[in-house]
Parts: C-alpha cells; structure tokens; sequence
C-alpha cells in the first residue's frame, strides 16, 4: 500500500541572498530582478489532482480536502475568530484526513469480511435515533431532519449516515460481541456510581432552559442594553404557561443576540457549572415555569425561562455495563485500527492539533464558542464552567447508535453517541 503522503512547508524556499543587487548571471541578462528570483524560490501551488491519501481504492486528493475545509469553515465561520482561521483550517484539515484513514480501513475490511447493510437496517438505525432523541430540543423526525444542515449537503450527509451504519455493524461484529464484562467488577461499579449519585443529586441535576440576551458588545453600552431587556420583560411579566412560553419564544427570534434564537431561545439541558456563574445560579433558582428577572453577565442582559427542572437519575445495571462496555471497546478499536495500518502498511496519521488560543479579552467581551458537555458517565463529576452560547454541532461518528449531526469531523469511534443537541 501506498503511504501516507504529508507536504512541508518550509521557509527556506524564500531565502534570498543579494536582494539588493542583481546576481552576476541575471545582471548578465540583464532579465530576473530580486522580486522575479524570489518568486521564483516559492513553492509551486500545490495541484489539486495530488493524491494525499490511498486506501484501497479510495483516494483523497488535494482538491477534495480543500473544497471539505472550505465548506467546514463557512459553517462555523460565526465560531471562529479572525485571528484563529489560519489554526483552524490546519486542526480541520488533520481531522479529515485521519478520519479518512480511519474510515477506508474500516470500510475496506468490512467489504473483505462481506458485512454488508439492508435498507431495512439503515431505517432501524434512523429509528433508534429518532427515539433516543425525543422530548430533546430540536429533535429529529425523519432521516431528511437528521441529516439537516450537514455542511457537506444532503446527499454527501447520506452516504455518510450510511457507511456509519456498516461501520457500526462491523465493529459490533468484530469488537463489541467479543466484549465480556465481568460481573464482579460490574457490581461494585455500579454500587459506586449509584452511591456518588445519591450524594451528589443537588449537583447532578439539570435544568432545561430558554433565554433572550441583549448584547453588550457592537458600541452597545450597559445602560442601554438594560432599558431594552426590561422592556422585554416588562412585556413577559405576570404572564403564565403556555401564554408565557409563547410571547417569550416570539420576543427571543425577534430581539435575541443569541443564536439560540432561532430556537425561540431554548439552549436545551444543561447542568450546574456549565453556564457562566450569574446564569447558573439564576436558572437553578427558577421553579419550573418560572421567569426570571434581567440578569447581567459579560454576555450581557439575560431574561430566563426555565422550561423543565430535571433530576439526577440513578442508573440501571444495565446501563452501566453498556457503558463499561463501550469504554472497552474505545481502547481495542484504537489498537485494532492501528493494527490495520501497520498491516496496510499505512503510516499513522499525526493526531490533530487544537487551534492556539487567543489572548485573554476583558469580560465585556463574548468569548468564543466553546462545547458544553455534561459529565460523560453516570455519577461522573460535574464539567467546567462553559458560556451560555452558541456551539458547533457534535461530529456524524459510527457508534453503536449513529449520531445526528451536522458536519463530520472527528475520527470514526465505536462508542455509542447520543443524537443530542450541542448545548450552548
């Protein structure tokens, strides 16, 4: 198999010596000026026909990575700071091409095993999603609603959902069905889980939540963003259920500077620490039903509504040996991957990097988008405080329940993926 192809870039093609004089062979030409010899030292544009990466017979070529980058950035362009475009289109583009590895190894495999996928099977994975998701802001209803919004476009979105599906099958055959969880060490998981839990509801419980923000950024001062929030709510006071919720929907698609307002203001469920800490304690304090007054954060001025209180929930047996299962099984597809490429004799793709962080700004400023996740495993400790904005949407991997999402960025993992919307 071919290897792995990687370009480097370096700046040594753009050394030039004697730019204030002509060499003696050009002054004896008297053609090429300093400015033509140094463009002449750049490297050649790279062609987009160049093939980067080949597995089987799947390629990726230059231009096909490119033309992905690009369609990824105009997706996230509102999430990413000028100053952070040049690491972003770099961390982007190391994803792609490791998932690229990642996938066409897999999917190569599967066609040599002969796994192969039914509609019917497709459907079903379609249908569990649907389910998993019910009750969940924005939840999908059908595979079109899944597959919404992927940057890539629907038909590219659904060759992918369908490859996930394969994908899935094939590691449950080769990996997840050789999983054995043992019971002893199952209890005694469960019996820690159970009792962190119990002693740690208050702070394992979750809100759902809406809101509307007037921004305190754009030249807009402090002052003035309060005079429009009480406005707002000067209209939502004294009104109750479904009469409340409805003007406080209409008021947030209208006037909010979150965008969170395309969805009336709902930033789903989140849990204690996940929002700045004015927000936080306000939204937990909130019966259900219950508006708050205007609130002051470095986002600005918040109105809340808190839509549904939800309570710490203790885990089934179960539950926790699927989810020690998956944790298992994260570790042998890492090393059954890596294994298929030295078998490929494919060289490991170099995991990408995170984009550098940019300087710290004052708290007037909105800070940048960041994921808000809540603890991964029940019982777990609660996350670090996030911003109450707006966030990329979670990656398409092939986990034992396919995930719905928007763009397809993150290596392919066995771990099952809830179809869950990105908090804010």
């Amino acid at each position: 198999m071919k290897k792995l192809m990687t370009i480097a870039l370096t700046v040594s093609g753009l050394l030039y010596t004697g730019c204030d004089k002509k060499s003696d062979a050009s002054a004896a030409e008297g053609t090429n000026t300093p400015a033509q010899a140094q463009a002449a030292a750049l490297p050649a544009p790279a062609s987009p026909d160049e093939v980067l990466e080949t597995i089987g017979t799947a390629k990726l070529t230059r231009g096909q990575l490119d033309a992905d980058v690009a369609k990824l950035i105009e997706a996230r362009k509102a999430q990413i700071p000028p100053e952070r475009l040049e690491d972003a289109k770099k961390y982007i583009s190391q994803q792609l091409r490791r998932e690229f590895v990642t996938k066409a190894l897999l999917l190569n495999e599967a066609t040599k095993k002969g796994v192969t996928i039914t509609d019917a099977e497709v459907a079903a994975s379609v249908e569990e999603i649907i389910n998993a998701a019910k009750g969940q802001s924005g939840a999908p209803k059908s595979l079109d609603d899944i597959l919404a919004g992927h940057p890539m476009g629907k038909e590219r979105a659904r060759v992918d959902f369908r490859d996930s599906v394969l994908i899935k099958k094939f590691l449950d055959q080769e990996i997840v069905s050789k999983i054995k969880v043992d019971q002893e060490e199952l209890k005694k998981r469960y019996t820690e889980i159970v009792s962190n839990i119990t002693a740690n509801a208050h702070q394992l419980e979750k809100v759902q939540a809406s809101h509307i923000l007037i921004k305190t950024d754009d030249g807009k001062s402090s002052e003035d963003a309060k005079k429009e929030i009480d406005a707002l709510y000067a209209q939502l006071k004294g009104l109750k259920g479904k009469e409340l919720s409805d003007k406080f929907a209409a008021l947030a698609k209208e006037k909010s500077g979150c965008p969170s307002k395309e969805r009336g203001g709902d930033l789903g469920a989140f849990g204690h620490g996940q929002m700045v800490p004015e927000f936080d304690k306000a939204a937990f304090a909130l019966a259900e039903g219950g508006l708050s007054e205007p609130i002051k954060t470095q986002f600005g001025w918040h109105i809340i509504l808190n839509t549904k209180k939800i309570p710490a929930k203790t885990p089934t047996l179960a539950e926790v040996e699927k989810m020690m299962k998956n944790q298992e099984a994260q570790q042998k597809f890492q090393e059954y991957v890596q294994g298929l490429m030295q078998s490929h004799g494919v060289a490991q793709p170099r995991p990408p990097m995170p984009p550098k962080r940019p300087a710290a700004k004052p708290k007037s400023v909105e800070s940048k988008p960041v994921e808000l996740k809540p603890a991964t495993k029940p019982g777990e400790a609660k996350p670090a405080a996030a911003k109450p904005i707006e966030t990329k949407p979670v990656e398409v991997k092939p986990a034992p329940t396919a995930k719905p999402v928007a763009a397809k960025t993150a290596e392919v993992k066995p771990a099952e993926a809830k179809p869950a919307e990105a908090k804010k």
